[in-house]
C-alpha cells in the first residue's frame, strides 16, 4: 500500500502545480531545449507536430536509446507504463508488444512500415516469436497507443509500433562519409554487443553498411533460491543491414535488405522433476531463427495530386526451427524423445499513403488517402522420434501422435485496405476535426497436402473471407498558447487468425482433441479517448483518460466440452462476448531550480471480461515512474529513475484456478552519460540498485501461482550497464 501512497501522491502534486512537464514524446534534455514539440509520423503516416494529434504517442530517438542504455526490446520501454513487452520464459524470443493490456498479434509491429511476422505457438517445445528484431540497428521508434486500425488495418487493435532503422542520412549530416562504431555491455546476463555502421554520399547517389553482432547468458536474477537449478540460455544474434538510395525528380529512391540471423541453445533444468516433467532428467533447447527482407520505398516529391507521400513495395521471409531433446530414463518405458518444429512465413505487400493540402470554401483541408496490399503464405510441421533406453527401438508415434504433422495446413492469406481522411480547422484559432475511415478485405485460402489430411482426416479444411469498416473521428482543440485538449473515438478489428480458424490437434495419451471454428468472427473494438497536452520551454505535461470495449474477443482453444461418444475433452477457438480496458496515463517534466529536472509517468488500468466479471490477468497493475536529473554541463548527466509498482491483485484463469500475482515492487536506477565532443558518447547504468526481486509483468502472464519456473522469470538484480558511442 505504501507504493500506492506514493503514486497518489506524486500525482497529486504535480496536477496541482502550474503545467510543468513533459508529452508523452519524451525525448533527452539536450532535445527538449531544441524542440519543444516533436514530430511524429505514426499517427497519419505523415509528419505531425504530436500537438496536431488526437491521440497518444510516444517517440524514441536514438538519443533517449543511449540514455535509457536500451540493449533489448524491454529495456527500449523500460520507462514507459503502459506499453510491455511479452517474454518467452527462459528459452524463448520476446512476443511482440503489449500496450494498454492487448498484446500478441493485436499489436501491429512495424520495421520500416512493413509488418512483422506472426506468433504462431504450440505447447511448450514450440514458440516463434514475432519475428527478429536486433536494436543495435534502431534509429527511431514510435509508438502509437490504442485501436489504430483505420490507419493501419487488422494487425493494429492494441496499437501500433514502429520501428525505423538507421539510415545513411542520419550518419552523414551533409558529409560526404562517416562512420560510426558502437559497443554496449551489460552483467546481467553476460551481454556484449558490437556495431558498426559506414555511409557515403557522391552526387545524387548514397549508401549504407551496417551491422550488429550481440551475445547474451541467461539472466541472473535478483534472490534465486540457491536449491534451485538454472535454466542455462546461451544466446546469439547476427544482423546486417544494406540500403542505396538515389535522389531523382520524383523523390528519393530507396533499396534496402536487411537479415537478421539468431541461435539460441537452452538447457532447462527449474522444471525437471515436477508436472509433466516429473521423469525427465534433461531438456535442451537448440532453436534457430532467420529473417530476410527486401525493401524498395520512396518519399515522394510534390506532385499534381499529393503534395507529400510515399509508397513501398517488399519481400520478406521468416523462417523458425526448434529442435528439443528430453531424456525419461525414470518413466516406466524408459525413452529419449526428439522434436522439431518449423514454421515458415512469406510475406509480399505494396502500399502506398498519399497527403494534399485542399482550400475548400475558404478553409484549409489536409486530405489523405492510401491503400496496402499483402498476400502471405504460411506452413507449419512438426515431427518428433521416440528412442527406446532399454532396446534403441525407434517409433515416430509419440503420445498418440504420428509424425511428421501439420497443426494447420498450408494457408495463404491475402489483406486488402483502402482509407481516407480529411483534417479541417472550423475557425480560425478553432479546434481541428479529423474523420477517416478504413475499409479491410481478408481472405484465408486453405490449401489441401497430405502431411493434414493424412494427421487429420476427419476434419474439414475451412477457408475464410471477411470485411470490415474502421471508422475514426478525432478533435484537438487549441485553447491557449501551448495548451490543448484532444479527442478520438476509434474503432479497431482483427481478422481471425490461421491458426484459429483451422487446427488439428489430436493428442489420444492425453485424450484432447482442438477443433477447428469457420464460424469465428472478426474482434472488435472501440476506444473513446481524451486528454489535455501543455507544453512550453521548459515544461510539458500530458494526461489521458480512455475506455476499450472489445466485441467477439477470441479465446485461443477455449475448453467446449467433451465427446459424449469418446469422453475426448474438445477445445477450440471461441469469440468472448465483451471485454472492457480502461485506465488514465499521465506524463510530466518539469525544470527545477539549478540543474535539476525532473520526469513523472505513470500509468493506471483496469480490465475485465463482462461476460464473467473475471479480471483480465493480461492488465497490468498500477505503476509510477519518477526521475530526477542533474546537468549542470551539456557534456555530462546524471539521471536518478524509481520504478515503483503496485502488487497485482488477485488472477484466475478462466476455470477459476489461481495465478501467479506479482508483488508490489520498487525498482531503483542510476544511469550517467558522458559527451566529451560532438563524436563520442558514453553511457553508463547501475539497474536495481536495492537488489530488489521483481516480476516485469508481461514475463508471467497466465503462469499458475506453483510455477517452478517463476523465481528465474524476476527480473535481474544489481548489474550494469555501458554504452559507447563514436562517430568519425
Amino acid at each position: 500500500m505504501h507504493h500506492v501512497r506514493l503514486i497518489v501522491l506524486c500525482l497529486s502534486s504535480l496536477l496541482l502545480t502550474p503545467a510543468q512537464t513533459l508529452a508523452l514524446a519524451t525525448e533527452p534534455s539536450t532535445d527538449e531545449a531544441l524542440e519543444i514539440d516533436p514530430i511524429t509520423v505514426i499517427a497519419h503516416r505523415q509528419p505531425r507536430s504530436l500537438s496536431e494529434v488526437a491521440g497518444t504517442v510516444t517517440v524514441i530517438g536514438e538519443e533517449r536509446i543511449r540514455r535509457d542504455l536500451a540493449l533489448d526490446l524491454p529495456g527500449l520501454v523500460r520507462y514507459e507504463p503502459g506499453v510491455e513487452v511479452d517474454g518467452g520464459g527462459t528459452r524463448f524470443g520476446f512476443g511482440g508488444f503489449r500496450i494498454r493490456g492487448i498484446g500478441g498479434n493485436r499489436t501491429a509491429l512495424l520495421v520500416d512500415d512493413v509488418p512483422a511476422a506472426n506468433r504462431f505457438t504450440v505447447g511448450n517445445f514450440a514458440d516463434s516469436g514475432r519475428g527478429l528484431l536486433e536494436l543495435g540497428l534502431v534509429e527511431r521508434v514510435e509508438i502509437l497507443r490504442g485501436p489504430a486500425s483505420t490507419i493501419y488495418g487488422s494487425k493494429a487493435l492494441g496499437g501500433v509500433v514502429a520501428l525505423s532503422l538507421i539510415d545513411a542520412e542520419d550518419l552523414l549530416f551533409g558529409a560526404d562519409r562517416a562512420t560510426r562504431i558502437g559497443l554496449a555491455g551489460a552483467s546481467d546476463a553476460d551481454r556484449l554487443r558490437a556495431t558498426a555502421a559506414t555511409a557515403a554520399r557522391n552526387g545524387p547517389w548514397s549508401g549504407l553498411l551496417a551491422a550488429s553482432l550481440q551475445r547474451t547468458d541467461e539472466v541472473d536474477v535478483a534472490e534465486r533460491p540457491p536449491e534451485l537449478a538454472v535454466d542455462r540460455l546461451d544466446r546469439e544474434q547476427q544482423a546486417v543491414l544494406v540500403r542505396i538510395a538515389r535522389e531523382t525528380g520524383l523523390g528519393r529512391l530507396r533499396l534496402t535488405l536487411d537479415a537478421v540471423n539468431e541461435d539460441r541453445e537452452a538447457d532447462l533444468r527449474a522444471a525437471l522433476g515436477s508436472g509433466r516433467f516429473r521423469n525427465t532428467t534433461l531438456l535442451i533447447g537448440d532453436d534457430r531463427s532467420q529473417r530476410l527482407r527486401l525493401l524498395l520505398d520512396q518519399a515522394l516529391a510534390p506532385t499534381a495530386f499529393a503534395d507529400r507521400g510515399q509508397w513501398r513495395a517488399w519481400y520478406q521471409a521468416s523462417d523458425t526451427r526448434q529442435d528439443t531433446r528430453e531424456s525419461r530414463p525414470l518413466a516406466s518405458t524408459p525413452v529419449d524423445l526428439f522434436r522439431r518444429f518449423d514454421v515458415r512465413e512469406e510475406t509480399s505487400g505494396f502500399g502506398i499513403d498519399l497527403e494534399r493540402d485542399l482550400d475548400i470554401f475558404g478553409r484549409a483541408h489536409r486530405f489523405g488517402y492510401g491503400l496496402e496490399i499483402q498476400h502471405s503464405e504460411l506452413r507449419q510441421q512438426r515431427d518428433a522420434l521416440q528412442t527406446s533406453l532399454e532396446n534403441g527401438s525407434t517409433t515416430a508415434v509419440v503420445l498418440g501422435e504420428a509424425f511428421p504433422l501439420r497443426d494447420f495446413p498450408v494457408t495463404e492469406v491475402t489483406e486488402f485496405g483502402a482509407y481516407v481522411y480529411d483534417e479541417l480547422r472550423l475557425w480560425d484559432g478553432g479546434p481541428t476535426l479529423s474523420p477517416g475511415v478504413r475499409f479491410e478485405y481478408y481472405e484465408l485460402d486453405s490449401q489441401a497436402d497430405p502431411l493434414y489430411t493424412d494427421a487429420f482426416p476427419d476434419t474439414p479444411l475451412t477457408d475464410l473471407d471477411t470485411s470490415a469498416w474502421a471508422p475514426r473521428l478525432g478533435l484537438v482543440w487549441p485553447l491557449a498558447d501551448g495548451l490543448e485538449v484532444f479527442a478520438q473515438y476509434a474503432r479497431g478489428f482483427r481478422s481471425p487468425p490461421f491458426s484459429d480458424v483451422n487446427i488439428g490437434l489430436d493428442i489420444p495419451m492425453f485424450n484432447i482433441r482442438a477443433l477447428p471454428n469457420p464460424d469465428l468472427e472478426p474482434e472488435r473494438g472501440h476506444t473513446l479517448e481524451g486528454g489535455l497536452r501543455y507544453r512550453s520551454r521548459p515544461f510539458r505535461a500530458e494526461l489521458a483518460v480512455f475506455r476499450n470495449r472489445y466485441e467477439d474477443f477470441i479465446s485461443t482453444r477455449a475448453f467446449v466440452g467433451v465427446d459424449p461418444s469418446t469422453g475426448t475433452l474438445l477445445f477450440q477457438s471461441i469469440n468472448r462476448e465483451r471485454v472492457r480496458i480502461e485506465g488514465a496515463e499521465l506524463r510530466v517534466r518539469g525544470q527545477l531550480p539549478g540543474p535539476f529536472a525532473y520526469d513523472v509517468a505513470a500509468e493506471w488500468l483496469r480490465g475485465e471480461d463482462r461476460e464473467s466479471g473475471r479480471s483480465l490477468p493480461e492488465i497490468s497493475p498500477p505503476q509510477a515512474i519518477v526521475a530526477l536529473e542533474y546537468a549542470p554541463d551539456p557534456r555530462w548527466q546524471l539521471r536518478l529513475a524509481a520504478t515503483l509498482t503496485r502488487d497485482q491483485r488477485r488472477l484466475v484463469d478462466e476455470d477459476g484456478e489461481t495465478l501467479f500475482s506479482a508483488p508490489g515492487s520498487t525498482a531503483i536506477d542510476l544511469l550517467g552519460r558522458w559527451t566529451p565532443g560532438p563524436d563520442l558518447s558514453v553511457s553508463l547504468g547501475l539497474f536495481n540498485l536495492t537488489d530488489e526481486r521483481y516480476w516485469n509483468h508481461a514475463n508471467v502472464i497466465g503462469r499458475p501461482g506453483n510455477d517452478p519456473t517463476l523465481p528465474l522469470l524476476a527480473e535481474p538484480g544489481t548489474h550494469a550497464r555501458v554504452m559507447v558511442d563514436w562517430m568519425f
